[in-house]
Order: structure tokens, then C-alpha cells, then sequence
């Protein structure tokens, strides 16, 4: 009877230990802010853009690789490198075309600069070299390639440099807290991610947003990450180890709009000032 209950209580042990490790593989995935188009993510989370495509060389019915051009038989070795070749094409075609739609800021889209501005035409070109790609085996000889790009690196597609003007401060010195980051509860106003939101005083005042961002450190390590949840807005380095959570009152020319009482907290320090000039700022946002 002993050795009846050890078994049972075995497997439910083992049960309860697989159920907690899967819940913590997909919960935190499931609450990223990712964006699909075709076969690209858009990871507002953690701020990089993935493209994933296949190269698969020409094989005849007998399993035979051929140029398709000369329908010259060729190695098998030949056959791969060119399958790593088309993958790598496909992937960083998939990864740029799909540039076009993000958001710059509440107005214009890249897609707004890429059909306008010469400067922003002449760097896509040379968009590759920014890309990390990784391949992997599909099969006998196919091949699929990951090409991720950082979404600070898009920071090089705009024509106008980012001034990194100082955060605003208050007309008087109150006590301060030194936060790492700023959290803004957004959920149930319908705000959209973007690369460089802005965020309003009551007033209307501009206290953050592209022309106050320091663009070295956004190229290395993004703008403005976004969550579902706040267990993930939390957890995001760019909230640090002791945030300030606040919640917007709403939106205002698309971005949200905090309170008097929380924009005294956070200006009041200068620490707390220069790390959101960093980006360093998570925005909850709906899911749609």
C-alpha cells in the first residue's frame, strides 16, 4: 500500500514541477508587446526586430541539387552554401520591408522617411551591416536564417539629430527620490507603441520625448519598451530596481498624460531625470 501512495504522489510531484516550468516558459512571452507581419516580429518588449526565412536549393525527383538557371548538377556542399545565401536574402528582405511600418513618433511612420528623405533612402542601404543573423538546418540541405535587428539601430534612419535636451525641472526644490526608471499605466486609453512617444504634464508641457532621449544610449539599447502586465514592466531592466509607477490620466496629441502630484516625484531628482533621458521608461499598453 506504501509503495502504491510513492508512486501516485511521485507522479503528481512530477506533474506539479512540469506545470510550474512550463507557466513560467510561456506566461512572460504571452505578455510581450510583439507585433507580427508575415513572418517578422516586432518585439516592443525587448526592443528588436526578428525575421525568419528558409533557403531551399533545387533538388530533382531523384534527390539530386541543380543550378536552376543551367540545370547543371551540382554538390551537395555547393547546394547548402547556396540555401544559407537564399535564407540570409529572404530574411533581411522580410526584416527591412517591414521597417516601413513602425512608428516614429505620434506623426510619422519610418515609412513616412523612407519614401521622403534621401538620407534615410541612402542608410537602408546599408542596413545590413547592423543585422546578427544565425542559421540553423531545415531538413537534409535547406536552411532557415534568423536575422535580428536591435530597434536602436533604426535610430540611424532618421535625418534630424536627436538634440538631448535636459528633462524640465520644477520651479522649486522639493524632496527627492532617485528612481531607475519610469512605469505608465496606459491600459484602457488605446495607446499604440511608437519609437519615441512623448509625455505630457496636465498642462500640456512636453516632459519627455524624442528631442529630450540621449540618442547614444538608445541606439545601444532602445527608446521606450512596452508591456501587457506589470509583473513584466516590473521585471524590464529598463525599469530598474526601483521604479516610479504611476498611471496616465489620459491621452493627449496620442500620448499619455500624467498627474501634477507624480511629475513633482519624478523631476524633483536629478538622477531620476538623466534615466529617462536613457529610455529608460515602460509603458503598459492594451492588448488588442
Amino acid at each position: 500500500m506504501g509503495l502504491y501512495y510513492r508512486r501516485y504522489f511521485f507522479i503528481f510531484f512530477v506533474a506539479i514541477v512540469m506545470l510550474v516550468i512550463f507557466s513560467s516558459l510561456s506566461a512572460p512571452v504571452n505578455n510581450k508587446v510583439i507585433q507580427y507581419y508575415h513572418n517578422v516580429e516586432i518585439n516592443w518588449t525587448d526592443q528588436v526586430i526578428v525575421a525568419k526565412a528558409v533557403g531551399k536549393p533545387i533538388v530533382s525527383e531523384g534527390g539530386t541539387p541543380y543550378d536552376p538557371h543551367t540545370y547543371e548538377v551540382i554538390s551537395v556542399n555547393n547546394a547548402r552554401s547556396r540555401a544559407i545565401e537564399d535564407a540570409k536574402d529572404k530574411a533581411t528582405e522580410s526584416l527591412i520591408m517591414v521597417i516601413s511600418i513602425i512608428q516614429v513618433d505620434p506623426i510619422r511612420s519610418l515609412g513616412n522617411y523612407i519614401q521622403s528623405d534621401e538620407y534615410t533612402q541612402m542608410q537602408l542601404g546599408l542596413y545590413a551591416h547592423d543585422i546578427k543573423y544565425s542559421f540553423k538546418p531545415d531538413g537534409a540541405i535547406a536552411t532557415q536564417c534568423t536575422a535580428m535587428l536591435p530597434m536602436g539601430r533604426l535610430l540611424k534612419l532618421l535625418p534630424e539629430a536627436l538634440p538631448a535636451k535636459d528633462i524640465p525641472t520644477l520651479p522649486v526644490t522639493l524632496p527627492s527620490t532617485e528612481y531607475s526608471g519610469l512605469i505608465v499605466d496606459t491600459r484602457g486609453q488605446q495607446f499604440h507603441p511608437m519609437l519615441f512617444p512623448s509625455i505630457f504634464a496636465e498642462d500640456g508641457t512636453e516632459i519627455f520625448g524624442k528631442e529630450f532621449i540621449d540618442s547614444r544610449d538608445a541606439y545601444m539599447y532602445g527608446t521606450v519598451a512596452y508591456a501587457f502586465s506589470d509583473d513584466v514592466a516590473l521585471r524590464h531592466k529598463k525599469a530598474g530596481r526601483n521604479p516610479y509607477y504611476c498611471a496616465s490620466l489620459r491621452l493627449y496629441n496620442r500620448c499619455p498624460v500624467i498627474a501634477n502630484s507624480d511629475l513633482k516625484k519624478i523631476l524633483a531628482s536629478s538622477v531620476t531625470r538623466n534615466n529617462l533621458k536613457k529610455g529608460n521608461i515602460v509603458i503598459i499598453i492594451d492588448r488588442e
